[in-house]
C-alpha cells in the first residue's frame, strides 16, 4: 500500500509529470500536477490582463497604471514559482505554507485586479474561477473553506468600494455564482483524490502479487529440488524396495504440497504449523497406523513457507519411524519456547539399540537409517536446530528444536 507523506495534506497533483520522483504517493502526485497547470494558467492570466490593458479597441481601464503594476508582480510572483523545487517542496509541511500564501496571494490579486479595472463592470472576476479550483485541490477543508470565504469577501470589497456603485442584483447573482464554483470545486477534487489513490492502491496490489508470484516460484522451485535430493538418497540407498521407495517419496512430497495448500489459503507467505502437521499425520495414520492412536497438539506457530516446508518433512519422517518401528500410541507436539520451535514425537516402543545407530543430539543412539539421516540433514543445514532423542519412562521421544529468527536472515541471505 502507498505510503502518504504527512507533510501532504488532503489535495494535490502535477502537470510535469517528467519532474515526479519516483515512487512518488497519488495525493503528491496530484498536488504537482496543480502546480504545473497553476503556473501554466498564470502566464496566460497575465498575457490576458496585458492585452485587456494595452490593445487597441479594449474597454477603457478605470486605471491603467495600476493594472500594468499588479501585471507585473504577477509575472514576477508566477516566475519565482515556476523556478521552486516543487518535486521537493510538496511532501514537506514548507510546501503547504506555500500552497497557502499563493492561494492567498492569487486570491487578493483578483479582487485588486477587479477593482482597478472597473469595479462590477470588470471582467476580472472571472479569474476566481481559477483560484477556486487551485484551492480545492491544494489545501485541507479547513484552509479550502476560509480562503473560498476571503475570495468572496475580496470581490464584495473590490466592487463596493469601487466609486461606481454596483447593481444589489448583480452582485447577489454573481457571489452566488462564486459560491457554486467553490461547492463544485470541492466536489471534483474529491473525485480527483478518491480516483488517484484508488489507482495508487491497485498498482500496489498488483506490485504485490507480482511480488508474490515471484516469491512462489522461487519457493516451488526450491521445493521441487528438494524433492530432486530426497529421491536420489532414497536410490543411493542399499537394497531399497521400490513400493517403499515409492511410497516413502509419496509421502514426502504430500508433507510438501501440504505446506503449500496452506500457503495458497493464506496468500501469504506465513504458514500456521498445527493445520499441516495434523493433515501430515492424519495421511500417515490411514496409510500405517494399523489401529495404533495418533494424537497431535499445539500452539498457533507462524513460520514462514520455506522454514515450514522443512518441518513438514521432519515430521512425515519422525512420526513414519515411529509408525513402523515404535510401538502404541504415537504423539506429536509442536510448542514455542522463546524463540524456538520445539516438536516433540513420541511413541511406547523401546526405541532403537546403540549399535544400530549413531549419537544425535547429546542423547541415546538413534537409528541410522535414511530417513534418520534426513531429519538431522534438514534440522542442522536446513533449519539450523538440533535433534535429541531418548527414552522416556513410558517409551521414546525425538525432540527436535529450530531457532526461529535465524529464518528472516536465511530469507534475506537467500535473496
Amino acid at each position: 500500500m502507498t505510503v502518504i507523506p504527512a507533510g501532504v495534506a488532503t489535495r494535490g497533483t502535477m502537470l510535469f509529470m517528467s519532474t515526479l520522483p519516483s515512487p512518488v504517493d497519488p495525493l503528491t502526485a496530484v498536488r504537482l500536477r496543480v502546480v504545473g497547470v497553476a503556473v501554466a494558467l498564470g502566464w496566460a492570466s497575465v498575457a490576458v490582463v496585458l492585452a485587456t490593458a494595452l490593445l487597441p479597441g479594449a474597454r477603457p481601464v478605470a486605471y491603467p497604471g495600476a493594472v500594468l503594476a499588479l501585471a507585473g508582480a504577477a509575472a514576477v510572483g508566477n516566475g519565482i514559482l515556476a523556478l521552486l523545487p516543487w518535486p521537493r517542496l510538496v511532501v514537506r509541511p514548507v510546501g503547504d505554507a506555500l500552497f497557502t500564501l499563493w492561494a492567498v496571494g492569487l486570491t487578493v490579486l483578483a479582487a485588486a485586479l477587479t477593482y482597478v479595472d472597473g469595479g462590477w463592470r470588470s471582467d476580472s472576476w472571472l479569474l476566481y474561477f481559477l483560484v477556486i479550483p487551485f484551492v480545492a485541490l491544494t489545501e485541507s477543508r479547513g484552509r479550502q473553506v476560509a480562503l473560498s470565504v476571503l475570495a468572496l469577501a475580496g470581490y464584495a470589497l473590490a466592487v463596493l468600494l469601487f466609486p461606481d456603485p454596483v447593481p444589489p442584483g448583480v452582485l447577489a447573482v454573481r457571489l452566488g455564482v462564486l459560491a457554486g464554483a467553490a461547492v463544485l470545486a470541492d466536489v471534483v477534487a474529491r473525485i480527483v483524490e478518491d480516483n488517484a489513490v484508488a489507482r495508487a492502491q491497485a498498482e500496489n496490489e498488483a506490485r504485490m502479487e507480482r511480488l508474490l508470484a515471484v516469491e512462489a516460484h522461487h519457493r516451488i522451485k526450491n521445493n521441487l529440488q528438494l524433492v530432486a535430493d530426497l529421491l536420489s538418497l532414497q536410490a543411493a540407498e542399499a537394497g531399497a524396495d521400490l513400493d517403499r521407495v515409492v511410497a516413502e517419496t509419496l509421502s514426502r512430497i504430500q508433507s510438501v504440497a501440504a505446506v503449500q495448500q496452506a500457503l495458497a489459503r493464506r496468500g501469504g507467505d506465513r504458514v500456521r504449523l498445527l493445520p499441516v502437521v495434523e493433515r501430515i499425520v492424519r495421511v500417515l495414520g490411514d496409510r500405517l497406523a494399523e489401529g495404533r492412536s495418533l494424537t497431535v497438539t499445539g500452539d498457533a506457530t507462524e513460520v514462514g513457507g520455506d522454514q515450514a516446508t522443512r518441518i513438514a518433512l521432519v515430521v512425515n519422517e519422525l512420526v513414519t519411524n515411529a509408525l513402523r518401528h515404535g510401538r502404541g500410541a504415537v504423539h506429536v507436539r509442536l510448542a514455542t519456547v522463546g524463540d524456538a520451535l520445539r516438536l516433540r514425537v513420541v511413541d511406547q516402543g523401546p526405541g532403537p539399540t546403540p549399535p544400530d545407530g549413531v549419537q544425535g543430539g547429546g542423547g541415546p543412539q538413534v537409528p541410522a537409517g535414511l530417513g534418520t539421516a534426513l531429519v538431522q540433514r534438514l534440522v542442522a543445514d536446513g533449519l539450523g536446530g538440533a535433534t535429541d532423542a531418548r527414552p522416556t519412562a513410558d517409551g521414546y521421544e525425538v525432540r527436535v528444536s529450530v531457532p526461529l529468527l535465524r529464518e528472516v536472515a536465511r530469507a534475506r541471505a537467500d535473496r
